[in-house]
């Protein structure tokens, strides 16, 4: 699990850090850098997890300090032998046995290294995995999909939801698809099976996806009832259930989960269920959650871990700050009221409502 990010020069984050816990709330108005930290991490993911191979002048170091339990990756690209031209810094914190390692590659190729080795990209993959930004549609899985690709992962957007059921139903139907309808049935005990029906090629199909085509639709089967539910006649609650535990089932499930505002286009009764849902994934499956959202509702259902709640704001100039609930405005505020011998603020009382109303900050101007 990620510890500590600390991100410096990448969009409006000019020097941010956040302690990270198990399931992370990002609060703040539009536009004040919530995304540009899932991006971060993202970019992390794509220069350095996923392709390893630098550009020409371009380098790459990092250091782990793992004597302190701190992973420290430095971003640098340089230009025509000049000095820094720009630079990305992520830091991570993560807890390892007691060696310190530190190499530096250059168009992909290791140039320097300390004496105890270092850690590879195999390293790095093993410890981060894949991430990218979630935002399921559950729109995009009320009409059939084309089947017959073979990628055992999930669009961010889970608009390949169909072709990635009938993978898993062909290739592990024994063990993915299995779980996945293990996991749906004790989320929603109603549903008992995931169906996949050969649907017609129409007009606007093959327009947008190209001729010579199968396309198939999502269907989950009621048994009491003896009746399938297609895709178009199911809630956005529960196909987005469906779209997270396809991501979270995957053959190389991510560790680091990345959801951008959870609650979009769900009914507010419907909200509530999602979140505790999101929270019973961190635990069971051993998932770390940094997720955005711009509904109270949500907000409420952090009262009694503060310490997970970030609230985003951005200075006249346009540089994005961070304050955790817990360590930069509740603590502080508890002091000095102590201080001054009067009551200190109950914002968990209705968390929601007081950040709607802008007490503890994270609101538009």
């Amino acid at each position: 699990m990620l510890k500590r990010v600390s991100i410096q020069n990448f969009k409006s984050l000019k020097d941010v850090t956040l302690d990270l816990q198990k399931v992370n709330l990002l609060i703040g108005p539009n536009n004040s850098g919530k995304t540009n930290f899932l991006k971060a991490l993202e970019f992390f993911n794509k220069v350095v997890l996923q392709n390893p191979s630098l550009s020409e002048h371009q380098t790459l170091s990092y250091s782990f300090l793992r004597s302190s339990s701190y992973i420290s990756l430095e971003l640098t690209y340089s230009r025509d032998n000049e000095s820094i031209l720009f630079g990305r810094r992520i830091s991570f914190q993560n807890n390892d046995d007691k060696q310190s390692y530190q190499t530096i590659i250059k168009d992909g190729i290791e140039i320097s290294r300390d004496n105890n080795g270092y850690p590879g990209i195999s390293y790095l993959r093993r410890q981060f995995g894949n991430f990218l930004i979630y935002k399921p549609d559950p729109n995009k899985l009320t009409v059939p999909g084309p089947v017959g690709k073979e990628t055992e992962t999930v669009n961010y957007d889970a608009s390949d939801l169909v072709n990635f059921l009938d993978l898993m139903l062909g290739k592990y139907r024994r063990t993915t698809f299995s779980q996945i309808e293990k996991d749906l049935q004790k989320c929603i005990p109603e549903f008992t099976e995931i169906n996949l029906d050969n649907s017609n090629v129409t007009e606007d199909l093959i327009k947008f996806h190209g001729k010579d085509k199968a396309f198939k639709r999502i269907g989950l089967t009621n048994e009491k009832q003896n009746v399938t539910y297609w895709a178009d006649e199911l809630s956005e609650g529960t196909l987005y259930f469906l779209a997270l535990l396809c991501i979270i089932n995957q053959p190389n499930p991510p560790k680091l989960l990345l959801l951008e505002e959870p609650e979009k286009g769900i009914h507010p009764r419907r909200i509530e269920e999602i979140i505790n849902f999101i929270f019973g994934l961190a635990e069971e499956k051993d998932i770390q959650v940094i997720m955005t959202t711009h509904s109270p509702i949500v907000v409420d259902m952090f009262k009694d871990m503060p310490e997970s709640v970030f609230v985003f704001d951005k200075d006249d100039e346009g540089a994005t700050h961070v304050k955790n609930l817990q360590k930069d405005i509740i603590e502080p505020e508890t002091a000095e009221s102590e201080r001054l011998g009067i009551d200190p603020p109950q914002y968990l009382n209705g968390l929601g409502q007081a950040w709607k109303v802008g007490l503890i900050g994270g609101v538009p101007r």
